[in-house]
């Protein structure tokens, strides 16, 4: 009995002593991990994210078009874009993209005009090409008297003159409204065809039959279309035609852009014939009316 008693006496404070380890850990659990684990009711909260406001940008205003500064031609003349519609145009002289290196005086506007007649039988040779798929590509038509006279400056102050004996006239059938330089091109593609040299060689190598194979073609091809027309070759350039007319035909000088001098008004400048002068690269374009020349 005294061995029971006492085992019953210590078993009193162990149980005691459980009991209040079991309620330290409750309260431990209680001020930590139990503190951490959300309901089970209770979703996590998504992360939320703020977009800025864009300001609205206002469209940018439609750029205003470029002025019109188109000379109407002489009376009995036409424009070919307007008379031909479907005619492929490149105005080079208008451009430093020519065998000067400058745009010429005279064509302050990329025009291309002719008198009527030979509009007319240009209009024709057109409709015959456009048949087989080709288009003309017209690089010249109508010259101003100015611009010729820049050719011949050109020539003379970059020791070239020897190109004034056939290549560079001092005064041009281009002036008198019945010639023009042209090649042909794909309609399907607008790419030209192979006529052995580039418009504007000036030597040997563009005399009309001086050429082979499919480039021969394409020259004689050109040649056979506008002679059925009425227009004939100059045999040292395959771009050249000029048309018969009755008459004794004026050189003009009427510039293709209205702020440019006008016929009878303009001068060369001082020295353009001189080594060393350098033409101006553009244009100076002013309201039609104001009188100006190239810059």
């Amino acid at each position: 009995m005294v061995g029971a008693m006492t085992i019953l006496h210590l078993d009193r404070p162990l149980r005691a002593l459980s009991a209040l380890s079991a309620l330290t850990l409750l309260l431990v659990l209680g001020c930590t991990g139990a503190a951490q684990v959300p309901a089970p009711d209770s979703p996590t909260p998504e992360p939320t994210s703020v977009t800025p406001p864009v300001a609205e940008v206002p469209d940018p205003e439609p750029a205003a078009p470029p002025p019109d500064v188109r000379n109407a031609p002489p009376e009995g003349w036409v424009d070919l874009t307007e008379h031909i519609p479907s005619v492929r145009v490149d105005i080079r002289y208008h451009t430093p993209n020519n065998f000067t290196g400058a745009p010429l005086p005279g064509y302050g506007h990329p025009g291309a005009w002719l008198q009527r007649a030979p509009a007319d039988a240009l209009k024709a040779v057109q409709t015959d090409l456009e048949a087989k798929g080709y288009s003309l590509l017209v690089y010249d038509a109508y010259r101003p008297l100015r611009g010729t006279l820049g050719m011949v400056a050109w020539a003379e102050r970059t020791d070239q003159e020897h190109l004034l004996n056939g290549y560079i006239a001092r005064r041009s059938g281009h002036n008198k409204g019945n010639t023009i330089d042209l090649s042909v091109v794909e309609m399907s593609t607008g790419d030209e065809l192979d006529m052995g040299t580039p418009w504007d060689t000036l030597d040997e190598r563009s005399h009309t039959r001086n050429a082979t194979g499919e480039a021969l073609e394409n020259r004689l091809m050109l040649r056979a279309a506008m002679h059925a027309h009425g227009w004939r070759n100059y045999s040292k350039e395959w771009w050249h035609y000029s048309f018969a007319m009755k008459g004794d035909l004026r050189h003009r000088d009427v510039p293709y852009a209205c702020f440019e001098p006008a016929e009878g008004t303009w001068t060369a400048p001082d020295g353009w014939n001189q080594p060393g002068f350098q033409m101006p690269m553009t244009y100076d374009m002013a309201p039609c009316g104001a009188d100006q020349s190239t810059k």
